[in-house]
């Protein structure tokens, strides 16, 4: 898609927090009309396309009845980096080239949404997740180090398959990080 493009180009060359609308529709020769028919602002256009794009991999987190196995959150991590090789030029632009400090806190948003979600549908046991602030603690690791793991990914122009990636952080990272989560959390041995 043409607005898709322009917003690329533009988040590469001037920073995505630079970009304006107009700038969006002048480049990809489309009327202002037509963006706001499909997109709030160019915020809701990111975050769309990011959306759109990993919803296979929520699901496919959220559709587990019991605690995540690490088999699904590999197949689920390896997604979503699907997605970002797919959009190689706008995620280095938003993550690294022109970082734009809006996309990374959204990002990190909407991993503590989705880290919260699954945790909602497989609550830890109550005993150690009885203290809310430790909780919020846990769930914010986890974020941090997703949004990390993508940022490091782009940066390094992706030397690992999304596959190798999501196994390696599984393995690795996870159980790592998981020592301060609960048993049954992905990667927890």
């Amino acid at each position: 898609m043409a607005i898709h493009a322009a917003v690329e180009r533009l988040s590469l060359a001037k920073g995505f927090d630079s970009i304006t609308v107009s700038d969006i529709t002048a480049l990809a020769d489309v009327h202002r009309s037509t963006f706001y028919r499909h997109y709030r602002d160019k915020f809701h256009l990111v975050e769309t396309c990011y959306e759109n794009g990993t919803r296979k991999g929520r699901e496919i987190l959220l559709s587990a009845a019991g605690p995540v196995a690490s088999q699904q959150f590999i197949t689920a991590f390896a997604q979503v980096l699907d997605h970002i090789a797919a959009h190689r030029n706008l995620y280095s632009a938003l993550l690294i080239h022109k970082k734009s400090l809006w996309f990374e806190s959204w990002l990190h948003e909407h991993w503590i949404g989705l880290i919260n979600d699954v945790y909602r549908r497989s609550p830890p046991p109550a005993a150690q997740m009885s203290d809310e602030a430790l909780s919020d603690l846990r769930t914010g690791i986890a974020a941090h180090a997703s949004v990390a793991t993508l940022r490091w990914w782009v940066r390094e122009k992706q030397w690992l398959t999304s596959e190798q990636l999501a196994r390696w952080y599984t393995r690795h990272a996870l159980p790592d990080i998981s020592r301060h989560f609960p048993p049954g959390w992905p990667g927890v041995l």
